[in-house]
């Protein structure tokens, strides 16, 4: 096993076009939305659903909250595991799920309640957008009918997201999450995202992860704060290429709190290949992948 997590902040840059980031069950599954300011909303729940499935379809990895077709309890779910896996010890099954490892979970007649080293916020994206309902025509009807039944679509014409993340190390003791358990868990969220299939998620696509190391358990905190869209007309934009995306602070903060950085860690999609530069100036261990 590889050494346990270390103190780390990320920030993941991903953009959805003509589709629905994340519904809302109370509301029709219409995409989240702010009113008040015009934003898309996702949920931290939504994108660690995207990890989770890529690292038990994909990678075929042991998920304590797996895409069950039937729903189960926590404890029904904690009990197939530990037949499955011939353990004694309740907490040696609970963190043999990466996902346990990772962000945490409960089996509560088990008394099993762990806080994950891993956290993320919701998010609004960062252009301002709105929700489209449109009607199209289903692929079937009542039989000897002359009409098909109607379909109701419910998506955003663009939206381009900053969704702030934490990994902390005192926490990583606790849930032995490694740093192994990280590497898996940011290749799902850039594989994942790029997986997503279904008719309502399709259509999004990762531009850009970072990740800050620490040499210490200092976190400059709330990283998507120092990343913004200096388009004028934000509302209308309808592709990446369109954005000018501003990392001025971000590259500051970087800078300002190198004494206290062990390394930065920077995945990209060729498209954001433009931003990449900026960061090189400053003087800190840097690496760069593009994917």
């Amino acid at each position: 096993m590889s050494e346990l997590a270390k103190h780390s902040e990320i920030l993941f840059l991903w953009d959805a076009k003509m589709t629905n980031p994340n519904g809302d069950m109370l509301n029709d599954n219409a995409p989240r939305y702010d009113e008040s300011d015009r934003k898309a909303v996702v949920s931290d729940v939504r994108v660690k659903r995207t990890i989770r499935d890529d690292l038990q379809n994909r990678k075929e990895r042991t998920i304590f909250v797996n895409n069950a077709e039937q729903v189960q309890s926590a404890e029904t779910r904690f009990a197939e595991l530990k037949n499955a896996l011939k353990l004694k010890d309740d907490k040696e099954v609970f963190l043999s799920c990466i996902d346990n490892r990772l962000f945490g979970g409960v089996a509560p007649k088990s008394n099993i309640q762990i806080i994950g080293a891993v956290q993320f916020s919701w998010t609004k994206s960062l252009n301002e957008t709105e929700t489209i309902l449109s009607q199209g025509t289903g692929a079937f009807g009542k039989d000897n009918s002359q009409n098909k039944t109607f379909r109701t679509d419910n998506y955003i014409p663009y939206g381009l997201f900053a969704m702030y993340g934490t990994i902390n190390s005192i926490n990583a003791k606790k849930s032995n999450a490694s740093e192994d358990d990280v590497a898996d868990m940011l290749d799902s969220m850039w594989q994942g995202t790029k997986l997503l299939n279904t008719r309502s998620k399709v259509g999004q696509k990762p531009r850009m992860l970072i990740r800050v190391i620490y040499k210490d358990t200092y976190m400059i905190g709330l990283l998507d704060e120092l990343v913004r869209i200096d388009n004028e007309n934000s509302q209308q934009l309808r592709s990446f290429n369109e954005c000018e995306l501003n990392f001025t602070n971000l590259i500051n903060s970087l800078r300002s709190m190198s004494e206290k950085i062990e390394k930065v860690v920077i995945f990209y999609d060729e498209t954001a290949k433009q931003y990449i530069d900026n960061f090189k100036n400053i003087s800190i261990n840097l690496e760069v992948k593009e994917l």
